[in-house]
């Protein structure tokens, strides 16, 4: 029983923290330390406490919007921030698959909002989360439906 109760404390902290991230974006056009930071650092320390190879995706995600911001314009410091802590979520939930799928989708996401705002700049941070939620859920979807249908 505790362990339910946990679990649905950790998602409802995760959903009021994406929430947050959401909205200071979208008005803002920012991802705030005071968000992001905890977050990644949490993030490398759990995956180095219980899978340090988890460490990787959040490293790639973020090391590749590293490069993107220091070549390039549009990729900022709280994304790169929130690149790692997303990028740990999605290994632990697909491997290095579902990095490159949480990354891609992002980018997708991040694409298709700009078209559709006539291309007006859009931020980037709420695009990461849809990418991110979209390797949990299909992962979580995949692992239910596997048994019955006989998938490894």
């Amino acid at each position: 029983m505790w362990g339910i109760l946990l679990l649905g404390g950790a998602a409802a902290v995760t959903v009021w923290w994406a929430g947050l991230l959401v909205l200071h974006d979208e008005k803002r056009r920012r991802l705030p330390d005071h968000l992001t930071l905890p977050a990644a650092l949490g993030a490398a320390l759990g995956a180095l406490l219980t899978e340090p190879a988890l460490l990787l995706g959040g490293l790639g995600w973020a090391g590749a919007y590293l490069a993107g911001g220091i070549l390039g314009r549009g990729i900022g410091g709280g994304d790169v921030k929130l690149a790692l802590s997303l990028g740990v979520v999605a290994a632990a939930a697909g491997g290095g698959a579902g990095v490159f799928a949480a990354a891609a989708t992002a980018g997708a996401v991040t694409a298709a909002r700009g078209v559709l705002a006539r291309g007006k700049a859009v931020p980037h941070g709420p695009s990461m989360l849809v990418g991110a939620l979209s390797v949990v859920v299909f992962d979580t979807w995949r692992g239910a439906l596997a048994p019955a249908v006989g998938l490894p």
